[in-house]
């Protein structure tokens, strides 16, 4: 089984500068991928998504490419022949204008094309070969840890069903004692009203069965242990399990309700209230199950 929490990290060192991928992953319903790239390669972002969607089935995934150091910013220069032009433009000018103050550089810098950037072409063809390689074992490690994850989220879970069974045990034997005792009292009551009458013995009989039908949650227990015995086997399961669960807990949770329903019992509805806050603790678990 696979959460859909994770976390990975892979860097390398290129020419071009310190290439990283780092992803994060979250629980979501369905598939979230975002991929933010470096503008020079934003061009392989529906590239690179197809290389990993089969991979990550579900969840929210952001994966962030960095390209830190890069030669695309090269140094700064300065065009020396401009600035000459310049210079002397302006000690013509100072000189027109009989103005004693030498030109100085601060004169020079409010010129902005004197200075010139010597960009050197990022190789994509390799930057982009190593980011598919890195992101590869990005995701590789991301799985890995979320199967870990997974891992820890199949043990309570197998916890909290475990419960919920050994509590179905106990509301069927609370089930049989107050139904026993329900129709004592039942019987009771109704002698109680017909006392200067003859009660007929068949339709007590008739009357008890249709409430002990009534009142029967064998049927509930049975389908509520038949959802616990599915979800031990989704437990088990290689494949996306997390919708097939949230289903199951759906049908555990009618179950439950119906007994709580039924009950005529204070100590089963007690039992019916700790069911349903073990089956809460299942459904937020398995919200975060692939």
């Amino acid at each position: 089984m696979e959460s859909m929490t994770g976390y990975s990290k892979m860097e390398t060192r290129l020419d071009a500068g310190v290439l990283s991928v780092e992803i994060l992953s979250e629980n979501n319903r369905y598939l979230d991928l975002t991929l933010n790239l470096p503008e020079p390669l934003m061009q392989y972002t529906e590239e690179l998504k197809r290389l990993i969607t089969g991979d990550l089935r579900r969840g929210r995934v952001r994966i962030v490419v960095r390209l830190n150091g890069s030669n695309a910013t090269a140094a700064l220069g300065y065009n020396s022949e401009v600035l000459k032009k310049y210079y002397w433009a302006l000690t013509e000018l100072a000189h027109e204008l009989k103005i004693e103050q030498p030109v100085t550089l601060q004169n020079l810098l409010s010129f902005p094309d004197i200075f010139k950037a010597d960009i050197v072409a990022l190789d994509l063809d390799e930057i982009i070969t190593q980011v598919k390689t890195l992101l590869s074992s990005a995701v590789t490690e991301l799985v890995a840890m979320r199967r870990r994850e997974g891992e820890f989220l199949a043990q309570d879970l197998q916890n909290h069903l475990e419960i919920i069974l050994s509590k179905c045990d106990e509301v069927e034997a609370l089930s049989r004692q107050s139904r026993q005792e329900y129709f004592s009292k039942y019987r009771q009551n109704l002698a109680e009203l017909c006392r200067d009458c003859q009660l007929d013995e068949n339709r007590i009989i008739q009357e008890a069965g249709m409430l002990a039908k009534k009142l029967d949650i064998t049927e509930e227990c049975t389908r509520l242990r038949s959802h616990v015995q599915q979800f031990h086997l989704l437990l088990k399961n290689s494949e996306p399990v997390g919708k097939q669960m949230s289903f199951l807990a759906q049908e555990m949770n009618r179950e439950i309700s119906t007994i709580g329903a039924k009950s005529e019992s204070a100590a089963i509805a007690h039992l019916v209230v700790f069911l349903k806050d073990e089956l809460e603790k299942i459904r937020e678990q398995i919200q975060n199950v692939i």
